[in-house]
């Protein structure tokens, strides 16, 4: 239940956004797909299956937060606009995100992504390594397709080749972060300072900073109002993954569309791993090695582990952590009043920055 009124606000507003986004990504598709590219009927039949599982993941249902930050860093310095160029902008970023997310999947070997298959298990049927080729392969596709859109919005070039250069060096950037993600485990460096700097290089420049950043650039906003977009990114990203890292554990799965044990399993550095190898007992640290970086454990020693992260009381902690940078988030959006921009967008970014950390999804 979201208990702040600007969070209940911003959260419904997410929701009609994320439709009218869904809309418009459907018509994008279809376009896509009607341009029935190959040089042979073969070929074609291919491409065509590619694109229409891309169209079917990308359609899943999804929070769009990254669409509303490209939407309301647009009509914060547009109060009351509406522009199909920046709807197309939307379009790219979500584009991006699908295409990324196949590549993750890929990587962190996921069987399941929004309550849907992931693409290399979609494609592999059978052959393990045609699957994980495939997701490589279409992720690279949509990825461009996301570029592509992007270039071809409608704003000036001049303006075009600001935020495509925004947008660029934030995926550069993130597939850092990535890389430091996957290189973490193997170092052995589990420390919340750690933690944070991964979240830093990879959520909050990805799914915060980056989108509004493109939002902004497309208003012609200040320096100063970039500034802190900026600022509000870095607290707001990472309060969104501490979320996230929660509920990648503790989550229901059908809420969430993946498996609550996947982030156990496949090793991930989060908060909560460090606080209890920081902080439990002997049996609690053990308990969580158990299950931590193994494909297939009993789920009575998942469960072990889970009450660990509970009882040694990283389960709190890490909730704790998440809403005192939500907090911050939440006050530097504060900054935005009094400069003559949109009211209702301030609101949203306020609103949402809290919202995130009480979401079940």
């Amino acid at each position: 239940m979201v208990k702040d009124s600007l969070g209940l606000a911003a959260k419904n507003n997410l929701i009609l956004l994320a439709k009218e986004a869904d809309l418009r990504l459907k018509k994008y598709w279809d376009e896509e797909i009607a341009n029935d590219f190959g040089f042979n009927e073969t070929q074609r039949k291919m491409v065509r299956e590619m694109l229409l599982h891309g169209k079917e993941h990308n359609l899943r249902s999804a929070k769009r937060l990254r669409a509303s930050f490209v939407y309301y860093g647009f009509l914060l310095g547009k109060a009351g606009g509406y522009d199909e160029s920046m709807w197309r902008a939307v379009e790219a970023v979500e584009l991006v995100h699908t295409a990324l997310l196949m590549h993750d999947d890929f990587m962190d070997r996921d069987l399941v992504r929004r309550g849907g298959q992931t693409t290399q298990v979609f494609f592999g049927k059978g052959d393990e390594h045609f699957g994980e080729s495939m997701a490589v392969c279409l992720g690279d596709a949509v990825l461009c397709l996301g570029f592509e859109r992007l270039l071809t919005c409608g704003f000036d070039s001049e303006k075009v080749n600001k935020v495509m250069k925004q947008l660029l060096r934030g995926i550069t950037n993130t597939a850092f972060g990535q890389a430091y993600d996957a290189s973490l485990a193997k170092l052995g460096e589990m420390t919340e300072e750690k933690v944070m700097s991964l979240h830093r290089a990879k959520t909050a420049i990805y799914t915060y900073e980056n989108p509004l950043i493109i939002g902004g650039l497309l208003a012609d906003l200040s320096p100063e109002v970039l500034q802190i977009l900026h600022d509000y990114s870095v607290d707001g990203g990472i309060a969104f993954q501490l979320q996230d890292d929660v509920l990648g554990v503790f989550g229901d799965e059908e809420k969430t569309g993946k498996s609550a044990n996947s982030d156990l399993l496949q090793g991930k550095v989060t908060l909560l791993v460090t606080k209890v190898m920081e902080r439990g007992t002997e049996k609690e640290k053990k308990d969580i090695m158990n299950v931590w970086g193994k494909i297939k454990v009993d789920e009575k020693d998942i469960e072990l582990a889970k009450k660990a992260i509970k009882d040694s009381g990283a389960y709190q902690y890490s909730v704790d952590v998440a809403r005192k940078y939500a907090e911050k988030a939440a006050e530097t959006a504060k900054r935005l009043r009094g400069r003559g921009l949109d009211e209702k967008s301030i609101d949203y970014l306020e609103g949402i920055a809290r919202y995130m950390v009480e979401r079940e999804v």
